[in-house]
């Protein structure tokens, strides 16, 4: 399946503007799983890696481009989330290609050696330093877990940002932890959205994938999984109410949905006799024959049948408004 992510930005851009005045029906009796992004939505973004680069440029008289200007850093970046390489091995290639040679350039001195190890451990504790779970979504996670909803993560990380991470027991909140490094596949590849989906083994409606950026939550939309573009906890925390998640318990919702079902079971059963008993009432060949004793018979079907419609149409309206909502995609 083709993505708009993998399109020029332009594209991508328009498909969400196309998108903007839709909403996305949410059966919640269907919902089972939550995904959260990481970085931006459970906790603040760091720019951890451009504060490592300020260093790095000014300790070794350096300039490093940014990814947008310089194609091999953003390949470089990508195949470092993916894990393909180690940070070790991204710094080794980033001394390499913007260190190295600018010695070799200025030849008066003997190139200098780079403590790669000193700048790994920068590195690290810079994350560690800046990187706090909000406690808000703490407590919207701890509140789904016990609600009875999966939740897991979804993220694209490095190895170094994942191990301060789980030292620090930030994944001990998730049920499943799908992180780019580990599984190689990144958001918005559409290959990461569908390996999640088997290895949960849903389908895309039964999820709800919450992240910052819109060029993630495409992909995701298009597969059926319900999206939502995370901008603050309050607005977050609102839209959890507004489509009726926010207290309710997932076997709540289920019990709900059962008796509904119930109720249609029954109601069809009776609506279909209802019918087969007005067809024999109304054949030709017995319209002489019309008894007072089979009008009776007749209309009592009749009267049973409309209390149970009314029945039926009375939980129907209420699982509408209940057990189904409608959540804006709210991608601009």
């Amino acid at each position: 399946m083709s993505s708009p992510n993998n399109s020029p930005g332009s594209d991508e851009s328009d498909y969400a503007k196309s998108l903007i005045f839709k909403k996305q029906k949410v059966r919640l009796y269907k919902i089972k799983h939550f995904l959260f992004d990481f970085g931006g939505v459970l906790i603040e973004k760091t720019y951890v890696l451009n504060n490592l680069f300020a260093f790095i440029e000014h300790d070794l008289n350096i300039k490093i481009p940014s990814k947008e200007i310089d194609p091999y850093l953003k390949k470089l970046r990508r195949r470092l989330s993916s894990g393909r390489i180690s940070a070790r091995t991204f710094l080794e290639s980033i001394f390499e290609t913007y260190y190295f040679p600018f010695q070799k350039k200025n030849e008066a001195l003997p190139p200098k050696k780079v403590n790669v190890e000193y700048y790994l451990e920068l590195w690290f504790n810079l994350y560690t330093k800046v990187t706090h779970i909000s406690s808000d979504m703490a407590e919207i996670i701890e509140r789904l877990h016990l609600a009875g909803y999966t939740v897991s993560l979804l993220s694209n990380t490095y190895d170094i940002h994942a191990k301060s991470n789980e030292l620090r027991g930030f994944y001990n909140n998730f049920d499943n932890v799908f992180l780019s490094n580990e599984i190689g596949l990144i958001k918005p590849d559409m290959d990461k959205y569908i390996y999640v989906l088997k290895k949960l083994g849903s389908k895309p409606k039964r999820c709800i994938f919450i992240d910052d950026k819109i060029s993630n939550l495409i992909p995701a939309h298009e597969l059926g999984i319900i999206v939502i573009k995370f901008e603050s906890f309050e607005k977050f925390r609102q839209q959890l109410n507004d489509i009726g998640l926010s207290y309710a318990t997932r076997k709540e919702i289920k019990r709900k949905y059962e008796s509904y079902k119930k109720k249609k079971k029954e109601y069809d059963k009776i609506k279909r006799e209802y019918k087969k008993a007005k067809k024999k009432y109304l054949k030709k060949r017995y319209r002489k024959k019309k008894s007072l004793k089979r009008k009776l018979e007749f209309q009592k079907k009749r009267a049973e049948y409309q209390k149970i419609k009314i029945e039926y149409q009375n939980e129907r309206d209420k699982k509408k408004e209940e057990l189904i909502s409608k959540i804006k995609l709210n991608f601009l």
